[in-house]
């Protein structure tokens, strides 16, 4: 492994010791995700921070609010790496509050959502975006009612801000949906999910779904890649990388195999889904710009670290979920 790559990891597991101490009441599998967000920033945990924030999460927002749910933790940690965790907070609700207009039943899946815009709208108009993101979705809605919803608005957020035309925009997504189901099979829901992801590429679309689908399955047979679903959406934020797949490979491969060696990333700890997931995120980082105004050649490491960064979000709601179903199973 180089020298960067292991700096990463490093300071990963120095995180997820911290986070650990911050949330004692937390699954594995969420405190590590929830370290993963400092790292991704280069940036090491503050224990005493996350304790304030959650705290202020609750001064701020009833049990009962979209806030609450199972998506508190992760915006829990994404105060504690604001510099004013309450300000944050404000502008996340604001957010929150307009892309909810009109909804009758809203999902705490939209909080995801206003994390996005806030994070990544930089100086832009933020209703303007607000605006365009649901004119995006309800396009997406009318071509795929079933498969659209709205664990599908922080992607179509992101295209939304990268400068797309909507019209084509969904037309493209549709192509790259049909190309994915055709040549590969994928689950509808997934397919769905890659094609927004990789609707960010400059790439043709036949280039996109085989380059994706190529790292997808080489790292299957190398036995680092991740089971069919959701989770195998991490490898789409690789899609304009100038990085060759051997080389990815290689990296996701090392840091998997390197993963599997640390306390609590047993059997017994952590699905091998989520480590495979970290391991491809860590790998990532190295190829992550430090200067944020980047743009041509260094803009789609941006953009593949804002994806990944959704797709870890993404990942903690599943785990989330999944883990409260289980728990009123078990009941």
């Amino acid at each position: 492994m180089n020298q960067t790559l292991q700096q990463i990891c490093d300071l990963q597991i120095e995180n997820e010791e911290i986070v650990k101490k911050a949330s004692f009441l937390q699954y594995g599998e969420m405190v590590k995700l929830g370290a993963l967000f400092y790292t991704s920033e280069k940036l090491e945990a503050d224990e005493e921070k996350i304790r304030e924030c959650k705290e202020i999460l609750k001064k701020k927002t009833g049990v009962l609010s979209n806030f609450r749910g199972n998506m508190e933790y992760a915006l829990q940690i994404k105060m504690a790496m604001a510099s004013d965790p309450e300000a944050y907070l404000d502008n996340i609700i604001s957010i929150y509050n307009r892309l909810v207009e009109g909804r009758k039943l809203p999902g705490e899946i939209l909080v995801m959502t206003a994390i996005t815009i806030y994070e990544r709208s930089k100086d832009e108009d933020i209703d303007a975006i607000i605006a365009k993101t649901k004119e995006m979705y309800a396009e997406m809605r009318s071509a795929h009612k079933v498969l659209t919803d709205e664990t599908d608005m922080s992607f179509i957020a992101l295209m939304v801000m990268s400068g797309k035309d909507v019209e084509k925009s969904v037309k493209e997504v549709e192509e790259l949906y049909l190309a994915l189901k055709e040549k590969y099979r994928m689950p509808s829901d997934s397919a769905q999910a890659a094609a927004f992801i990789l609707s960010m590429s400059g790439k043709t679309t036949e280039q996109k779904v085989d380059d994706y689908v190529s790292l997808y399955q080489k790292l299957k047979e190398s036995k680092h890649g991740t089971s069919k679903g959701k989770a195998m959406l991490i490898y789409a934020a690789f899609a304009d990388l100038d990085v060759s797949s051997d080389t990815l490979i290689e990296e996701i491969g090392e840091v998997d195999t390197w993963l599997k060696k640390q306390k609590s990333y047993g059997m017994l700890s952590i699905s091998s889904d989520v480590r495979k997931v970290l391991a491809a995120t860590l790998v990532l980082q190295q190829y992550r710009s430090d200067d944020k105004a980047a743009l041509t050649a260094e803009a789609s490491s941006i953009v593949s670290q804002v994806i990944a960064e959704e797709i870890i979000l993404t990942i903690i709601m599943m785990i989330v979920i999944s883990m409260s179903v289980h728990a009123s199973m078990s009941h």
